[in-house]
């Protein structure tokens, strides 16, 4: 690294910070507005391009912008950053507390550059409050995607960063580090612009894996899932039952589908139009989903008929679910929906032995009996298929 001086490693973080700004900004454009983040980092990366360039002209133009300038732009780069992670994870943004902070930071520097020239005191809050940030960022991304490939390669960064930056800044409180310049050619000031150069590259890389995990987390949502209910799509919802069917079977547990009908539908878009029978259908989902457990699935099945999977549920269990479905839809709905009820069927499988059309057809026999009966009521398929 002897070979390599501060302007050359400052010059190198810059340019790399320019085009990883330029393809974030690019990503962010074609990417869905629902992944956060994109827009704060490519302006993070685009303020430490700035303060790259500003740092490399250190004796050429005033310190007001080689010095206060050029540090603000880094501190504010890096708090960009988290603020990128925080709008990706769907949290405030904290945009006053940084402002403060960013604002203390710029105090400080004037002062030491004004008032008293000490290069080492400026840049040790300077690296400080970096660090602080990178290890904030370590957390906020460890918590929110930590279980992800992307989450986890994006924590190493930030931590490692966050380590070569605390590094850096005790150096400088312990005056370890005889430097008075950014430009200072020391071990250290080598190592830290040259860890800054490569976690600019490191964190744009993770950045778009963490984008594009997300991507892939929508597009399979909207792939399995209904797009009016939110609730899963037929094709997912029979996929989801195979799934837990043989799940059933290998522990001999109980499993429960209850299969849905709103009741007089046709009347509802006939009279009102199908804007209120859209709405009535969304409000039966939300409704229905909070009435049921956690581990519970909705499906829609077609049209107005929707299913429930209820794993681990014996008869008993489900006729109980089941009622209080068909009682909790019948209370008023919301103040300005028509009233609506709606009739259920429900067959369960003792052991996951029974292939789904058959635990099918058993619930939309029960469903169809519910209907024949009076609507507005549960009908429990035959105890021979339930037993099976």
């Amino acid at each position: 690294m002897a070979e390599l001086d501060p302007r050359s490693l400052i010059f190198v973080a810059g340019l790399l910070g320019l085009l990883c700004s330029a393809i974030l900004f690019m990503l962010r454009r074609s990417f869905p507005p629902t992944i956060g983040g994109l827009m704060f980092w490519s302006r993070g990366l685009l303020g430490m391009v700035i303060a790259s360039v500003l740092f490399g002209l250190t004796d050429i133009i005033p310190p007001l912008f080689s010095v206060v300038l050029a540090n603000a732009m880094l501190v504010g780069g890096i708090m960009s950053f988290y603020a990128g992670f925080r709008d990706f994870a769907g949290l405030p943004t904290r945009h006053p507390t940084l402002v403060a902070v960013l604002v203390i930071v710029i105090a400080h520097v004037s002062w030491f550059t004004y008032i008293e020239d000490n290069y080492p005191a400026r840049a040790m809050l300077v690296t400080a409050t970096d660090t602080v940030l990178f290890i904030v960022s370590t957390v906020l991304v460890y918590k929110t995607s930590g279980k992800t490939l992307a989450g986890r390669f994006t924590c190493l960064i930030f931590a490692t960063i966050a380590i070569i930056s605390g590094g850096r800044a005790l150096t400088l409180m312990l005056q370890l580090d005889a430097t008075d310049s950014v430009l200072g050619a020391t071990l250290s000031q080598k190592i830290y612009l040259a860890a800054i150069a490569f976690s600019v590259l490191a964190i744009t890389l993770g950045a778009m894996m963490l984008a594009n995990e997300r991507l892939r987390a929508a597009l399979k949502f909207i792939a399995s899932h209904d797009h009016l209910t939110d609730a899963f799509a037929r094709s997912a919802f029979i996929e989801l039952l195979n799934k837990e069917l043989a799940r059933s079977r290998r522990h001999h547990r109980p499993l429960a589908l209850l299969m849905f009908d709103l009741d007089n539908f046709k009347s509802v878009n006939d009279r009102y139009g199908h804007v209120v029978g859209d709405r009535v259908i969304i409000d039966f989902v939300r409704r229905t989903r909070s009435l049921l457990r956690q581990h519970d699935s909705i499906g829609r099945y077609g049209g107005e008929e929707f299913v429930a999977l209820l794993p681990e549920t014996d008869p008993d269990e489900a006729q109980a679910v089941a009622e209080r479905i068909c009682t909790g839809i019948a209370e008023q709905a919301e103040e300005d929906l028509p009233h609506y009820t709606v009739s259920i069927g429900v067959a369960v499988a003792m052991n996951g032995s029974l292939p789904v059309d058959v635990l099918l057809s058993d619930a939309d026999r029960a469903l169809y009996r519910a209907k024949a009966n009076g609507r507005n009521r549960v009908e429990v398929a035959q105890q021979e298929h339930m037993t099976a």
